[in-house]
């Protein structure tokens, strides 16, 4: 008997036990529900400019399916490039002096034999570095002045259409200059990384 009634008051500590956590959990559900309802409210008008602007891109895309291809486009360029890099590279290598090694068969070293060999492999480098920022540059110009386009000629009434070949005429055209200056400045600061990450 004394043993059942232990049992019931066990039962009753664990059931109050359990009633105060699952109050506290409750009332820290609710304590963060609603500080997520007021970030939502003093958001409000952000939150809405940014689903305007998703809906906005989305219809672009789904208008502009050709813009799609830019990229695509510009990935056989770029493998073209280092294919052809990689060829010229080698050219610079070999003016250079090849030493094999003395422990592991095989293995072999190169050694520069002139300062100028020496920069001209750094050329080489800066100069991969640098097209190819040219080149993920243009593309993104490209596809920004296409969507610029369909923006300024869409209205309330209608959506307007995109021009991918303006992005192509300006990017040739009329900023490929600027585009190259931009993509060097780009160039000498992963050069500068890769060199700190090098040495480190």
């Amino acid at each position: 008997m004394v043993e059942g009634s232990k049992e019931a008051v066990d039962l009753t500590k664990n059931f109050d036990q359990n009633q105060l956590m699952l109050l506290g959990g409750g009332i820290t559900l609710g304590t963060i529900a609603l500080v997520f309802a007021c970030c939502i409210w003093c958001g409000f008008k952000s939150l809405k400019m940014a689903i305007d602007v998703i809906d906005a891109s989305a219809d672009f895309l789904n208008k502009t399916k050709r813009v799609l291809l830019v990229p695509i486009l510009y990935f056989f360029v770029t493998l073209v490039i280092v294919l052809v890099w990689c060829g010229m590279m080698l050219c610079v290598v070999s003016l250079n002096k090849v030493v094999p090694s003395k422990t592991i068969p095989q293995l072999k070293s190169i050694e520069t034999t002139s300062e100028f060999n020496y920069w001209c492999l750094w050329y080489m480098v800066f100069g991969l570095i640098w097209l190819l920022a040219f080149i993920e540059y243009k593309t993104q110009f490209i596809v920004q002045v296409s969507a610029a386009s369909y923006y300024f000629d869409s209205n309330a009434g209608k959506d307007g259409s995109a021009s991918v070949g303006l992005g192509f005429k300006f990017a040739y055209f009329n900023h490929m200059g600027s585009l190259a200056i931009g993509a060097f400045i780009i160039g000498l600061l992963r050069l500068a990384k890769i060199v700190f990450v090098y040495a480190a």
